[in-house]
């Protein structure tokens, strides 16, 4: 059955919108963890942290999330106030904010701030280059503030001192009131005078408007002033004046060189033009519109455009290029003046093409987010940030490059499925998708050709509604797999369906079951495979090759790909046995390829997803797990390419070159095109932020257009990308380190100053923890970061995403810690400058104490020592044995989360049977905010402090993994750490769950099975990864598995001090005794599920002392009413 339509696909509308030139934005707001919406300032410092001052406390935003600071009425080094009116850089890069009553000099390192008592607000901060910074307040004069000292000196009117500043008063609009010039006096525009204050004899000279005279200012209200080289211009709600900053003399310009076309004088801002352009001169926001003056013509001309003349202009933002930004509150939003023609063409302004108004669109998420503009700034990046009374807004400089087509809803203006299975172009560059409810044909333009369904009274229609992969054959038939077995033959051109089912009494039908494979060779034969095995349609008959285990032809089940190579070899990549070379003519094995421990260039992957041959001739095969393989004809080997090398997953489920030779894939988490240069495999992942809907993508379901374009196909839709429109972001982030924390062996932590480049830290300190960041403001979620701690490291370790390390256990000395970031497109910063981290041994240890000890030793050698009772000796080593033992047990307590979550529709019960010698059992659970949560459940190798000190490693990289990665990329991180820190044999065994409402995500790092409580059928299942422990082999990788959940369901991790538990005849418990409790028990509460299983070792070991841990945490999915 066909249904034609001629109709606008409106899913590509969206694709356009940076290339015709419209400024999109991307938002930070309270759903962001901003403190308040309504945000009034905005300013960077020198490391580059983005400080935003709003009603509600100033935010620290570093390109992840912000951190609040607020204030504290008993904490002195806290923010003064919590109404944040300015935040002001100074010539060091320090910053300095504005409150109700004060203005506080952050100060970095210590996260702290000095206060500086202003009483009234605050208005308008600027410094000089002796090291002062001049602060203009409301109601209460002016403050001179040392920045070294903190000394403040208020300069205030008096009545009776004529050298006395001429007010206290100043304005919250006003713009630049205190100007320094280049002799370091200062010019402070009050609402009652100008004031000219003499630096060396501390004293000011007023100058105030005379009504009738032209040689004074026109008026005592001062809005504005800018300084030009010896002239100072002001601006005044009667007009424009021109001091003389040596005479001293005012001269007015409204009126008699300005003349104002609407008749208005008021000037409210004065910003200079652009420095090395032709024109010389400034801009003047005023009450009637934009006004310019050229020196050069000694003029002044207004801006004719209808959103801007003869309206009042509040303000005039000048960015890095020149270009102007204004806010016109009448208009609303702002509106860009791209000023290259202005100043090229000597004062022409094209209306059409130079100016753009940027406002709010309610429909449009990547508008600017208020049409109320309280500041811009321009940081030293060059990124544009907008203040609104809605959040913070970022001109976003790089677009998303992937766009996403998706339906499933019965309209006829778009695709009718979501879940897109498989893609195929054809020839004349039109787009055949797959999906849950058919088959659709497209145009590149988007418009619906045609739109294929099952209908179960019609033969000429699909077999089933929900469709799978399928092949677009050179004869021009589409062969389509069905969702129960057998497939549609569609005759593109008659639009004519042929249907294929097994019929167990004919020998050449198809073969039975649902076919997951459909490939084409060189000679027009099909391929077709399925559980059963394969068969191979050619002149009009199939002859099948059905898997048989009692002929071990393992290469006949589970066929998840084919490929006939430029070579001629045949390749099948099956679901459980790995990859195969196959003889065509009779379907039997040349060559299995499988792990080889010994061999690193052997294929190490049990799964095959996809085989790909490129335009270079080289096959590729993506692995379930194992990541992207090369195969080298030369050497009959393979090199491999893993998330260690920039891979986002691990899972390739589908590969295809583009134009440009890059080879692209599809995989469980984004996308990711690869390019081979000089050897090296130079790889970049894509993900949400690059505008993908979803993160996982289907098997196969990849195609390249005629002329270049992407596309990819996942349960979220149809991902497409044109490989042009990626530009590569080639700006170096800045660094900075956000905190540093010392643990103990209590777990408790404090926090470290390290405002300096040095930090001490004594013997006590268990784990050092340091928090660093790259600052970059472009998809941040994408940096990367790498360390090194000299003294302690050789080499420089890769920290993945992680913005956190941490070190355990550091033995007295001198260290220094250095790190980089790299942006979103691994361009790399240079290596920080280093912090020098000094840990003091303790008093007992120091040289002083030692010398102390041998001059006792010599005194008493001959006495004491020698009559010091063996029996003694053992005693106190027995003593000092059971200490130690109390010790890490307690510590291993306190590693322990204090109660269980109650988060989703989980209920959650976990315990630890600690042994006698304590091991290095551990539990811990995760909560997300996108409704999921980690669980963790772990062993480490060896007793005692040993044990203690890989959890308290664990933890600490637990603690410092980026959110929202998936469970085997966590234990890859957290492998990668404990690697790098080399503590011998120590490892540790982990097992990774993260939960979600319908659906858990596995990993196992060499830990026991976990036991999955199935209410519905109330069987177990018994789920086992194996895998080496964390800390084995620096570049291991852990596979992953996903469980459906319904609720009901319970599932139950054990550490294998249960199991493994000896009784008195030396017999152990077993796992099949714990399936079987699990399952009589699985109906029961989670707390009642775990109780079961250590009343079931207590039992069993019949009063003996359980020789490991025992460790059980239940997660129960609670049964919806």
């Amino acid at each position: 059955m066909i249904r034609r339509k001629l109709l606008i696909f409106l899913c590509f509308s969206a694709a356009g919108s940076l290339l015709n030139g419209e400024k999109l934005f991307e938002r930070l707001t309270v759903r962001d963890g901003l403190s308040e919406d309504i945000v009034h300032a905005i300013s960077d410092d020198k490391r580059g942290f983005i400080w935003i001052g709003t009603d509600e406390g100033l935010n620290r935003y570093d390109g992840y999330e912000p951190v609040i600071y607020r204030s504290n009425p008993f904490d002195t080094t806290a923010l003064s106030g919590n109404r944040i009116f300015g935040v002001f850089r100074d010539s060091e890069g320090n910053i300095w904010v504005s409150t109700d009553k004060s203005i506080d000099l952050y100060q970095y390192g210590k996260n702290t701030f000095r206060r500086h008592p202003t009483e009234s607000k605050p208005v308008s901060v600027t410094e000089d280059s002796l090291g002062n910074v001049w602060v203009a307040s409301l109601q209460s004069g002016v403050f001179k503030i040392d920045k070294q000292t903190g000394k403040i000196k208020n300069y205030r009117f008096s009545p009776m001192d004529p050298t006395s500043i001429s007010s206290n008063n100043f304005d919250e609009n006003q713009k630049n009131p205190i100007i320094v010039d280049e002799k370091q006096n200062i010019w402070v525009g009050t609402r009652n005078g100008l004031n000219y204050f003499q630096r060396e004899k501390d004293v000011f000279i007023r100058i105030f408007s005379q009504q009738e005279a032209q040689n004074s200012l026109s008026s005592n209200k001062i809005n504005t002033m800018c300084l030009v080289e010896n002239s100072l211009w002001v601006g005044t709600p009667s007009g424009l004046d021109k001091v003389d900053t040596k005479t001293l003399k005012v001269e007015r310009h409204a009126g008699t060189k300005w003349f104002s076309m609407v008749g208005v004088h008021t000037v409210i801002e004065i910003v200079p033009f652009k420095e090395g352009t032709p024109m010389s001169g400034f801009w003047m926001a005023t009450i009637g519109g934009l006004v310019y003056y050229d020196k050069n013509m000694s003029s002044f001309q207004d801006i004719i455009h209808p959103d801007i003349f003869g309206r009042y202009v509040s303000d005039i933002y000048s960015d890095p290029e020149g270009n102007l930004w204004l806010n016109i509150p009448q208009t609303g939003g702002l509106m860009h003046f791209n000023t290259n023609n202005f100043y090229l063409m000597y004062g022409f302004a094209d209306v059409e093409n130079d100016f753009e108004h940027i406002e709010n669109d309610i429909l449009d998420h990547q508008s600017i987010s208020g049409n109320k503009i309280n500041q811009m700034f321009f940081d030293q990046q060059d990124n544009v940030w907008i203040a609104t009374n809605k959040g913070l807004n970022k001109l976003s400089k790089i677009k998303n490059i992937f766009t996403t087509i998706s339906g499933g809803i019965k309209n006829e203006k778009s695709i009718r499925g979501q879940e897109i299975k498989h893609i195929e172009i054809d020839k004349d560059n039109t787009i055949w998708l797959s999906h849950e409810n058919g088959l659709d044909h497209i145009k590149n333009t988007g418009d619906i050709i045609a739109q294929y369904v099952s209908d179960p009274t019609d033969e000429n229609s699909l077999l089933t509604r929900e469709t799978g992969t399928f092949e677009m054959l050179s004869n021009g038939q589409a062969w389509i797999a069905s969702e129960h077995g057998g497939v549609s033959v569609l005759d593109v051109q008659n639009h004519n369906f042929t249907r294929h089912v097994h019929d167990p009494k004919k020998e050449n039908s198809i073969i039975e079951g649902k076919i997951e494979s459909v490939y084409e060779d060189a000679g027009g034969a099909v391929w077709l495979s399925s559980n059963s095995g394969v068969c191979r349609y050619k002149d009009k008959k199939f002859n099948s090759y059905m898997y048989n285990p009692s002929l071990r032809n393992n290469h006949l089940s589970g066929v998840t790909a084919f490929l006939e190579d430029s070579k001629g070899q045949f390749w099948i990549g099956t679901g459980a046995n790995g990859l195969y070379r196959i003889n065509k003519t009779d379907m039997s094995a040349k060559e299995h390829y499988i792990l080889d421990p010994h061999d690193e260039n052997s294929f190490a992957s049990s799964v095959v997803l996809a085989i790909y041959e490129d335009k270079n001739k080289d096959v590729w095969i993506g692995s379930g797990g194992e990541g992207l393989f090369k195969y080298n004809r030369d050497e009959n080997n393979f090199t491999r390419v893993t998330i260690d090398d920039g891979l986002p997953s691990n899972t390739i489920t589908s590969l295809k070159n583009d134009n440009e030779g890059f080879l692209w894939m599809g995989t469980r988490n984004g996308t990711a095109r690869l390019k081979t240069k000089e050897g090296k495999f130079l790889i970049q992942g894509y993900n949400r932020t690059d505008g993908l809907s979803g993160r996982i993508f289907y098997k196969d379901a990849i195609a390249v257009g005629k002329y270049g374009k992407m596309y990819f196909g996942g349960p979220e839709g149809m991902a497409v990308v044109n490989p042009l429109d990626i530009k590569p972001n080639k700006e170096k982030p800045l660094i900075a380190i956000t905190g540093i924390a010392a643990i103990d062996q209590s777990n408790k932590r404090t926090e470290i100053d390290f405002s300096s480049s040095t930090i001490d830290i004594d013997h006590k300190t268990q784990t050092l923890q340091i928090n660093f960041v790259g600052l970059s403001f472009q998809k941040s979620a994408k940096n990367n970061y790498r360390y090194t701690l000299e003294n302690h490291l050789d080499s420089w370790v890769d920290n993945g995403t992680s913005k956190t390390v941490s070190f355990q256990g550091l033995d007295p000395g001198k260290y220094k810690f250095v790190f980089m970031a790299s942006n979103n497109d691994g361009v790399w910063s240079e290596p920080s400058k280093g912090t020098e981290i000094i840990v003091h041994p303790p008093a007992w240890k120091t040289w002083w104490a030692y010398s102390g000890y041998a001059g006792f030793f010599a005194l008493t050698a001959f006495g004491v020592v020698r009559r010091r009772d063996k029996t003694q000796l053992l005693k106190l080593e027995e003593s000092r044995r059971t200490q130690e033992l109390e010790e890490a047990r307690e510590f291993q307590m306190k590693m322990l989360p204090k109660k269980c979550p109650e988060v989703m529709d989980l209920e959650i019960a976990a315990g630890i049977q600690t042994a006698t010698e304590v091991g290095g059992d551990y539990y811990d659970f995760f909560p997300q905010r996108d409704n999921s949560i980690y669980v963790v459940v772990g062993d480490a190798t060896g007793h005692g402090m040993t044990a203690g000190m890989m959890v308290s490693i664990t933890k600490a990289g637990l603690y410092g993994t980026a959110p929202n990665m998936p469970p085997n990329e966590v234990s890859k991180g957290l492998n990668r750490t404990i690697k790098a820190i080399e503590l011998g044999k120590n490892k540790m065994a982990l097992s990774i769950a993260r939960f979600w409402s319908d659906r858990v995500e596995f990993t196992s790092a060499a830990m026991p099975p976990i036991y999955h409580y199935q209410a519905n059928t109330e069987d177990v299942d018994e789920i086992l990864l194996e895998g080496l422990p964390l800390g084995s082999f620096k570049g291991e990788t852990y596979g992953q598995v996903d469980i459906a959940s319904e609720p009901g369901d319970a599932f139950v991790f054990i550490s294998d001090g249960l199991p493994e538990a000896t009784n008195k005849t030396e017999q152990m418990l077993g796992y099949r005794a714990v399936l079987d409790c699990v399952k009589e028990n699985g109906k029961n509460s989670a707390e009642e599920i775990k109780q079961s299983l250590f009343d079931l070792g207590t039992a069993w070991l019949d009063g003996i002392q359980n020789q490991d841990d025992i460790t059980v945490v239940v997660v129960k999915k609670e049964k919806t009413s």
